[in-house]
């Protein structure tokens, strides 16, 4: 079964930050074994596509950005050194963003799951962008 999202992400270019439609082609992994996902992306009126086989879009993403040109890079959560995954199981499309924390290990990861509730306070979509991104 095929679920198709769209979103938006921000690009990292040598005339600044730019906001592009994507759209996103994937598997539903809780139906297929091995999922599948697409992110399509439309840029200076060139077309990019990333594949991928995992149903949290990071290889598909890492794939997106060797097409794009080299001046070009994305700048979402998913790219971000603020965004984390969940150290106990992912879902699709969900990160939390440690700004406010120094995290070096999967065990500061599962600190901060054990201490707080950061599904409420920390959790954001994978293509989400602010002006704290590195």
């Amino acid at each position: 079964m095929k679920k198709l999202l769209h979103a938006e992400i921000p690009l990292l270019t040598t005339n600044g930050k730019t906001i592009v439609p994507i759209e996103i082609t994937y598997d539903d992994s809780e139906v297929i074994a091995n999922p599948q996902s697409e992110i399509t992306l439309l840029y200076n009126g060139m077309e990019y596509k990333g594949y991928g086989a995992d149903y949290l879009w990071t290889d598909t993403l890492g794939d997106l950005q060797m097409k794009l040109p080299k001046d070009v890079k994305l700048a979402c959560c998913m790219t971000c050194r603020h965004g984390n995954m969940c150290p106990c199981g992912n879902k699709e499309n969900e990160l939390f963003c440690t700004k406010d924390i120094t995290i070096t290990s999967k065990g500061d990861m599962l600190d901060l799951f054990d201490q707080t509730n950061p599904f409420e306070e920390r959790a954001v979509a994978s293509f989400n962008f602010c002006e704290d991104f590195v």
